[in-house]
Order: structure tokens, then C-alpha cells, then sequence
């Protein structure tokens, strides 16, 4: 039967080993030699879509992209499942309903990656920011602290999964503009405190429609909030596309890994493909 990674509750332990491990050989230039890779993405998406799409064209996949979902024939979900699933090996799908992939995946007939689903599950994309940590931390990742300012998105509910069997420190340091002083000053504390600051987008950007684009851009950090990620020692991390939340100063300088993410981001997206065919 295929395999398939729908949400990071799919991962064993030692299938998070062996993720890791096979990104630390890099991409293998003929490891999907004879398959077929279909890039299916219902929204808009920069990092994820090329990063699999250059991951597989640079493992050797016969390459297919289903193109801008705005240019599909209006049909029943079940009727595109139906025509998806028996076009390639691997499938990576970014869709705004979290059944989708599932049941594309039930039809056992393509190797299923999610790329992306609703608000809810971006696992590809926490085992990035995993992997990330791991290369930045060498001696280890238990008992770090990582802080995520702003609200929880959906690659940071499948990290915060796979954070706790690790021994990382996930929590929270939410932006609420009527927050009290005491509150203010609790979480600036907790930032100040953090081995690492997960900015998190402020837009109201909602992933349960088709159009990411619609939403606005969202607030910059309130000023206590930059006062206190710039006093800290803490690395910076964000998933990008950055808004107004992450200015240059944090972006650019030497704690910040997001450019650790993004290259970082090839070969994991690599290993990931390799892993769905190695022994399924």
C-alpha cells in the first residue's frame, strides 16, 4: 500500500529519525528515477510548491503540475480525487479543506504528501523548522525553549506534536492589543527568556478559502514585543511570506535562521519524497 504523510501524528519516532537522516545525505540525484511527481496545490503557495517541485525534478521525477486552481473545471471534490489520484507516484496537495487530502489519499492509489491543509496541519513545513533546530543546536534539542509570538498557525500545531517527545519547550506569547501590564511584562519576560522566537504572521489571512491573497498584510509588532525579541539572545525563526511582523532589523541579522529554514527546506522537502516511496 502507498505510503502517505498526511499530519505529523502519521510519524513513529523512528520515522522522524529516519526523515532526518536522509536529509542529512542531501538530495540523491536518482532517487525518484521511473516515478512521476504531481504538484496539486488548490492555493497559492511560494516556498512549499517550488520546494517540492525543485526537489523532485532534482531526484529524477517525471514532473506534472496541475497549473492554478482558479483555471480547474468546477466540480465535486470527489471527482478531482478521482482524476488526481491515478496521474503519478507522489502527490503533493495544498487544499483548503482538511478532508480533501485525506481522502485522496484513502483511494490508495498515489503517494500522498500534504502540502499544506486549511489552518490546520502544515507538517512538511514543522519538520523543516525541526530539522533546522536540530543543524542549529548540535549538542541537542531537548530542553530548549521555543516561543511562539502570536497566535498558533497550522505549522505551528503540527511542531508544538512533534516538540514534546523531543524534549523541546513549546509556549506561547500571544499579541492581544488589550492586554493588562502584568501581561505585557509576563510575556516579555517569556521572550526574553526563549533559546528561540518563533514570529508568527499577524494577518488575518484565512486558510480555509481558496485565496490566500485577499486577506490584509496584518499589524507589525507592538513595540514591547520588538523591545523585548531584540533584547533577548534568542534566535529569530519565521515560515515566511513575512509581513509587517517581522521587520528587517530581525530578518536580517546574525540570530535569525529564516534563511537556515528556507535552505534547509530542499532537502527536507527531498528526504520527505524519498522516504514515501522507500519502503511503501
Amino acid at each position: 500500500m502507498p505510503r502517505h504523510l498526511i499530519d505529523i501524528s502519521d510519524l513513529s519516532r523512528q520515522d522522524i529519525d529516519r526523515l532526518i537522516e536522509m536529509a542529512d545525505a542531501g538530495l540523491s540525484p536518482r532517487g525518484l528515477i521511473g516515478l512521476t511527481y504531481l504538484s496539486a496545490f488548490f492555493q497559492e503557495s511560494t516556498r512549499t510548491r517550488l520546494g517540492f517541485a525543485s526537489a523532485a525534478a532534482r531526484q529524477g521525477a517525471t514532473m506534472l503540475d496541475m497549473g492554478s486552481a482558479d483555471r480547474l473545471r468546477i466540480e465535486p471534490a470527489e471527482d478531482q480525487q478521482m482524476v488526481i489520484a491515478g496521474l503519478a507516484d507522489i502527490t503533493a496537495v495544498r487544499h483548503w479543506d482538511p478532508a480533501f487530502t485525506r481522502d485522496l489519499a484513502s483511494r490508495e492509489q498515489t503517494r500522498v504528501v500534504n502540502a499544506g491543509t486549511s489552518g490546520v496541519s502544515h507538517p512538511t513545513q514543522a519538520l523543516i523548522d525541526l530539522y533546522t533546530l536540530m543543524r542549529s543546536f548540535p549538542q541537542g534539542v531537548a530542553g530548549l525553549n521555543v516561543t511562539f509570538v502570536g497566535k498558533f498557525l497550522r505549522s505551528a500545531e503540527c511542531f508544538r506534536k512533534l516538540a514534546s517527545p523531543l524534549g523541546i519547550n513549546v509556549s506561547q506569547c500571544r499579541i492581544c492589543p488589550d492586554a493588562s501590564e502584568g501581561e505585557l511584562s509576563r510575556c516579555g519576560a517569556q521572550i526574553q527568556a526563549a533559546d528561540v522566537i518563533y514570529v508568527q504572521s499577524l494577518s488575518e489571512t484565512d486558510y480555509g478559502v481558496p485565496n490566500l491573497n485577499s486577506g490584509s498584510p496584518g499589524p507589525a509588532l507592538p513595540p514591547w514585543a520588538l523591545e523585548a525579541v531584540e533584547r533577548s539572545n534568542g534566535l529569530v525563526m519565521h515560515a515566511l511570506p513575512r509581513g509587517p511582523e517581522l521587520p528587517d532589523s530581525l530578518m536580517w541579522s546574525r540570530r535569525s535562521l529564516v534563511s537556515r529554514q528556507v535552505e534547509n527546506g530542499l532537502v527536507v522537502r527531498g528526504a520527505i519524497l524519498r522516504w514515501l516511496v522507500e519502503s511503501s
